[in-house]
């Protein structure tokens, strides 16, 4: 599971998969391509990746192994792109104001409201402000750079109340593979990870 910027693995803690393995990858200011090689050991691997995580799984493609299904939710493989992403000023005006009250901004547009902000209150990550902002520093780098040749992406999730990834861009990025769902930028992965 391929996680969204800025958070950590708190995010599926109530995630019910059964009969799998599950590694949830977060923080991305460090990532090594090698990290992924324990795939070589799984005759199967599904991939699911939330959010930003959509473009390091297919950053990062040629080093997963024996990937038999991919579901994207709620992101795309061109994270800031105004037609297919999050449009260019906007992603670069968040980078350059991100601090601790517009976290809680953040925080607040993808959960969709104050109401369902206290509902997943628990779920937010432990991470200090200057450590998420290396990080999306990073992504910004990395997306500006030649990727590998991409997961062959089985279904792309686009939720309709999407205020991160616009939900116009999101069909735009997708194309057929794209499922619309109700929801927000966080969605209810117990649901949307059966489809995998």
């Amino acid at each position: 599971m391929f996680n969204g910027w800025g958070f950590d693995r708190k995010i599926f803690q109530d995630t019910d998969i059964v009969c799998h393995d599950i590694v949830s990858v977060y923080d991305y200011t460090d990532i090594k391509p090698e990290q992924f090689e324990f795939t070589k050991l799984y005759p199967e691997v599904k991939i699911a990746a939330w959010s930003y995580g959509v473009f390091i799984a297919d950053f990062f493609s040629d080093f997963l192994f024996n990937v038999k299904k991919a579901l994207a939710i709620n992101g795309s493989t061109t994270p800031v792109d105004d037609i297919k992403g999050i449009p260019v000023r906007i992603f670069l005006a968040t980078m350059q104001s991100f601090n601790a009250a517009n976290r809680e901004k953040f925080y607040l547009r993808i959960a969709g409201g104050l109401s369902a902000y206290r509902q997943i209150a628990e779920k937010l990550p432990d991470r200090e402000v200057e450590n998420q902002l290396a990080e999306l520093e990073y992504l910004y780098k990395l997306s500006l750079k030649n990727r590998g040749n991409g997961l062959n992406w089985s279904i792309a999730v686009i939720s309709t109340h999407d205020r991160i990834f616009p939900p116009a861009n999101m069909k735009n990025a997708w194309g057929d593979k794209a499922v619309t769902v109700d929801g927000e930028h966080l969605p209810d992965f117990n649901g949307l990870l059966r489809l995998i």
